[in-house]
């Protein structure tokens, strides 16, 4: 039978015992300080934010039923965002939109409105296909994902939808999106220390037209508290 050494390891020793893959037991203060340690690998995904989430309900529709598309109109402002946006904000690290019907093509025009700004940019649109359902859970699961920590993620939804994903977001008190409104779109900005984020209201058309510059928001919105 082979015996295996057991070392007796304090701080110092880990770096040691961990390149030379030895087993060994721990003094308390050692077991305490990796404790510690897998508290804090626990706790990462909550430090994976992005560094800026956009959101913005689809571009206009037209009033004919059943017509799932964006109307011309809607169509020049996605043309018009794929321009901006990136020149405003920065290229973003994602892009995804509400759930598209493969079969019946509803909820088509939050795809339309991505696609200019996908093709601008390079970044592939991903389709969430639970945000019929759990829009704030979407919101919840962006904030802990390390592939878009630091990045720019923007999002494109349906409108009754959007203060639930915003909930999800940390933002609980986005007021609701008309249904003739097809011009807010909202900037989360997040701290690296917090998953409150500071939020910031613009008109895609005064961006569009140069009348809103980049840098003048209309007002600074608190993430706590109604419009």
């Amino acid at each position: 039978m082979i015996k295996t050494e057991i070392l007796k390891l304090s701080r110092r020793d880990l770096p040691f015992a961990f390149s030379q893959n030895r087993t060994g037991a721990t003094t308390v203060a050692t077991t305490m300080l990796i404790a510690a340690a897998a508290v804090l690998v626990a706790a990462a995904p909550g430090l994976c934010r992005p560094a800026q989430v956009l959101l913005m309900r689809h571009g206009h529709k037209g009033t004919t039923e059943g017509n799932y598309n964006l109307s011309p109109q809607g169509f020049q402002r996605a043309l018009a965002l794929a321009s901006v946006i990136p020149a405003c904000f920065g290229s973003p690290s994602r892009i995804t939109t509400y759930f598209l019907d493969p079969d019946t093509s509803k909820n088509a025009r939050s795809y339309q409105t991505a696609v200019p700004l996908a093709v601008a940019s390079g970044v592939n649109i991903r389709i969430d296909t639970s945000s019929v359902h759990e829009s704030r859970a979407v919101g919840e699961r962006i904030l802990g994902d390390a592939a878009i920590q630091g990045g720019l993620m923007v999002i494109f939804w349906e409108h009754r939808r959007l203060p639930e994903l915003a909930a999800g977001l940390g933002w609980p008190s986005m007021p609701p999106i008309a249904d003739n409104d097809f011009d807010k779109l909202y900037q989360l900005i997040y701290s690296p220390d917090s998953s409150v984020p500071t939020v910031l209201r613009y008109s895609q058309s005064g961006l569009v037209d140069g009348s809103q510059p980049c840098t003048m928001a209309m007002p600074v919105l608190s993430s706590t508290a109604p419009q």
